[in-house]
């Protein structure tokens, strides 16, 4: 982790953007419980805490009733707002305005510990959950503002509601500690009407192609290297109320894959159709073939058999994976197993061509040069079928 990303900028009333990454790009949520714990958590240290009086429980000791208040996590919600957010499933940014000196990094050392006792607790696990401290970076000026919320929000739909502030910014959901309006404030005022309001904003979003400045300027901000936030952005499933700190024991831990049942029919359909071709043609090869014996046989002996172009038994039709990289300057990581937590051995680039091996909870297995198989995220491949020999 660079040096000049731990070293922490205290300033009063200043915008910070923190991230923070799993220990060897580590699943830090695995599923809708955590996306809404992480945010519980969020909820409890930003809302303006109710009175003492409401925190009163009632406790019996030897037959005798007592009123007691329970411990109360740490609030600061005068002290470090909330902007946006971003969770993904190794790793997670925030988007803090701090007020106070020291409260955003009191906060951050809260919810990490917080979190992570969470976490190790329901997983049965110990040790850190996170890399290290938290990255952090200053963010001057408002065009680093509008370009980060939109680093943010883009290519999230206002479904995966867990997983992004998106929604709050196009008013889908009001959320009294998130704080949306200093930045949609820059786009009611907006003189260009396409960028004006909360339908500007989500053009801005949605349809605006930064420029080289642009892109530059997100660059130096967003604590990481593009390619790495889009390969984790695996959409959540919706629930509604992702703020609810639900039991455990509520949700069904068996899900019917619904999306590797897809694709291996898809797969099943393109054998099957590639098959039957192949033996269309091979039926058609050896009856022309047939006919050519029969024909020299009556002038002159056929030097060789007539065997080019027929297929063998043990040929079967392959199937052709082709890279689609959002970017064609960013390569997209191969990875030893199908989690993204996993060993990066290779790179992709966009159009690049591979052949299929295997599919496995929304990764695809290709075959590497040496042989060996890698896995490629589903969001970077397309089914192409190879072109056979005639």
């Amino acid at each position: 982790m660079p040096a000049k990303y731990i070293r922490r900028i205290d300033k009063e009333k200043c915008y910070f953007h923190t991230l923070n990454r799993g220990i060897s790009e580590k699943e830090v949520f695995k599923d809708e419980q955590d996306y809404g714990v992480f945010l519980g958590y969020l909820q409890d240290y930003l809302t303006p805490p109710s009175q003492l009086v409401n925190y009163k429980k009632a406790f019996v000791i030897k037959g005798r009733t007592f009123q007691g208040r329970p411990h109360q996590p740490k609030n600061y919600f005068d002290k470090v707002h909330l902007i946006a957010y971003n969770l993904m499933p190794d790793h997670f940014h925030l988007l803090l305005y701090q007020i106070t000196k020291g409260s955003l990094a009191n906060f951050m050392r809260s919810l990490s510990t917080r979190y992570s006792m969470y976490f190790n607790k329901r997983y049965q696990c110990t040790g850190p959950l996170f890399e290290g401290p938290y990255k952090s970076v200053y963010i001057d000026g408002i065009s680093s503002l509008l370009h980060l919320t939109r680093y943010f929000h883009r290519g999230f739909k206002v479904n995966d509601i867990e997983c992004s502030s998106y929604a709050e910014y196009l008013g889908k959901r009001e959320t009294l500690w998130v704080k949306p309006d200093s930045v949609l404030s820059f786009f009611n005022n907006s003189e260009n009407k396409t960028f004006r309001g909360i339908g500007g904003y989500k053009n801005f979003v949605e349809k605006y192609e930064p420029n080289q400045n642009d892109r530059d300027l997100l660059e130096g901000i967003i604590l990481e290297k593009e390619y790495e936030h889009l390969e984790g952005s695996t959409p959540q499933p919706t629930r509604s109320n992702p703020y609810e700190n639900t039991n455990p024991e509520s949700y069904i831990k068996t899900k019917p894959r619904l999306f590797e049942y897809s694709i291996a029919i898809a797969i099943f359909i393109l054998l099957f159709s590639l098959g039957y071709r192949n033996i269309l043609l091979s039926s058609a090869k050896d009856t022309t073939s047939k006919d050519v014996v029969s024909v020299n046989s009556i002038s002159s002996p056929s030097p060789t058999p007539a065997v080019a172009g027929t297929e063998t038994e043990d040929q079967k039709p392959k199937i052709m994976l082709a890279v689609k990289a959002e970017n064609e300057t960013v390569p997209v990581n191969i990875r030893q197993e199908p989690t993204a937590e996993s060993e990066k051995i290779g790179e992709a680039r966009n159009r690049d061509i591979l052949e299929f091996v295997s599919i496995n909870s929304g990764w695809f297995g290709v075959k590497l040069e040496d042989g060996s198989t890698g896995y490629i995220s589903y969001k970077y491949i397309e089914i192409i079928e190879e072109e056979s020999s005639q």
